[in-house]
């Protein structure tokens, strides 16, 4: 049997441990790259998430715009209808109702009776 002083392996990891400290030296500043770049990249992520929120904000906007200027036009068409439908064959009850509302019609329009 064979009598050693140190435990098997003691002389590799101590070399290890020596080129892994001569690294750290130099990873350092890799290290210190690597963070100030991963940064930046969050600082480029948010700014891009911001854009992207206005972007989408201002889509929206104009989305409900758009919708309320339709529903505007509908509403115009639907009160035009009104104007121009002939009551004159309709039974008396429902001649009543939308004479009442061609006269709301033309007051919500500034005309006077």
């Amino acid at each position: 049997m064979i009598y050693q002083d140190r435990p098997i392996g003691q002389k590799a990891a101590k070399e290890r441990l020596k080129r892994k400290q001569g690294k750290d030296k130099v990873g350092e500043t890799t290290v210190t790259n690597l963070l100030q770049q991963f940064r930046d990249t969050l600082v480029e992520i948010e700014d891009q998430k911001k854009q992207d929120r206005k972007i989408m904000l201002e889509q929206q906007a104009m989305m409900i715009q758009q919708s309320q200027e339709k529903q505007e036009l509908d509403r115009i068409e639907k009160e035009e209808q009104i104007m121009k439908m002939d009551i004159s064959n309709l039974n008396p009850i429902s001649a009543a109702y939308f004479q009442n509302k061609k006269l709301e019609l033309m007051q919500k329009r500034g005309f006077n009776f």
